[in-house]
């Protein structure tokens, strides 16, 4: 067509919008290959479903299910994790107030022991017993006034600081079972 043919839309025979005008298609010209202007390429078809998408290989829903695998055990070990630290936290708080009460009662009992020894050695003094022995009507023991019972059968008895004293050299000799021995 000539130029003036193509300036002139009534010129042109009339076609329907949907027809198209096939095209020559190019000849790639060297090592670069043509493209065919964009009236060229046909239109895509609107159709009433939408397209899906192709399915992912096998290969790709295993390796999503193994990362899927790996993330929801990985977060249950560490969620046990997090709930043995907390346990042993909880613990370990509540073994710090068991002690410090403990602590508290040790400091407690220390006090009271010191206040049971300071009266076990205020009534346990040789004035105050004396004293509590006069007001009963208690003497002193007069010379001669001191009677040693003898038990009939019985072992000897001799008053402590007697002839008779625990450390006698005659009561300390071996028995003779043990001297038999050597």
């Amino acid at each position: 067509m000539s130029l003036p043919a193509r300036a002139d839309p009534a010129a042109a025979p009339a076609r329907k919008p949907s027809q198209r005008v096939p095209q020559p298609a190019r000849v790639p010209t060297g090592n670069r290959t043509a493209k065919p202007s964009p009236r060229a390429r046909p239109q895509k078809r609107k159709s009433p479903q939408p397209r899906r998408k192709p399915a992912p290989p096998r290969t790709a829903l295993r390796r999503k299910r193994h990362h899927l695998a790996f993330i929801v055990f990985a977060s249950v070990i560490v969620g046990g994790m997090v709930l043995g630290l907390v346990a042993l936290n909880a613990f370990v708080a509540q073994s710090s107030f068991r002690v410090d009460d403990l602590n508290a009662r040790v400091d407690g009992l220390s006090q009271h022991y010191l206040v049971l020894e300071k009266q076990a050695a205020h009534l346990s003094a040789p004035g105050r017993i004396a004293a509590w022995a006069r007001r009963h009507g208690m003497s002193p023991p007069h010379d001669g006034d001191i009677h040693i019972l003898q038990v009939p059968g019985g072992s000897h008895a001799a008053p402590v600081g007697g002839s008779d004293s625990l450390l006698d050299p005659a009561r300390l000799a071996l028995k003779p079972i043990v001297q038999g021995r050597g």
